[in-house]
């Protein structure tokens, strides 16, 4: 079946062409509600011995600015650019190999970005076209590394 056949090509392109401004969306939010919080919490909180210390509200921040990085600097150019020219062969052929075994690296960054964003949103526009392309794509994806004889 020829990728002008198959019949998720134009939304999981669509949806993967923008993962990464999704993510850097996502990673914005956190630092504002963070911040929020971190504000919030603390006029709330002023009132205790010691105060309040927004250790949870700094470490939402650094996570989202991971986040923000990691969509910039890994999934705009090795997974939103050939998700948006369609270019399926490139995804199928970006893994990591360990022992053998390929593991795509569209799924670790999308489980990556699980952890470095705002509920997750950055991550779901990585992982769903991700795991449609690998278990209802254009082809099949090759898990192995070695050759099939």
């Amino acid at each position: 079946m020829g990728e002008s056949e198959w019949q998720h090509a134009s939304w999981v392109s669509t949806l993967g062409k923008w993962a990464w401004v999704i993510g850097i969306i996502n990673g914005l939010f956190g630092i504002l509600w963070a911040i929020y919080q971190f504000i919030v919490l603390t006029a709330f909180w002023a009132w205790l011995p010691g105060g309040y210390v927004p250790t949870t509200e700094i470490w939402n921040i650094i996570v989202s600015i991971i986040g923000i990085v990691i969509s910039f600097l890994v999934i705009k150019p090795k997974f939103s650019k050939p998700c948006g020219e369609k270019d399926w062969d490139a995804l199928y052929g970006w893994v990591l190999n360990l022992g053998g075994f390929n593991i795509p690296w569209m799924l670790i960054w999308g489980i990556l970005l699980l952890y470095f964003g705002w509920w997750s949103w950055g991550a779901y526009a990585v992982l769903i076209p991700a795991i449609v392309l690998l278990f209802a794509g254009p082809k099949e994806f090759n898990w192995s590394s070695e050759e099939k004889k």
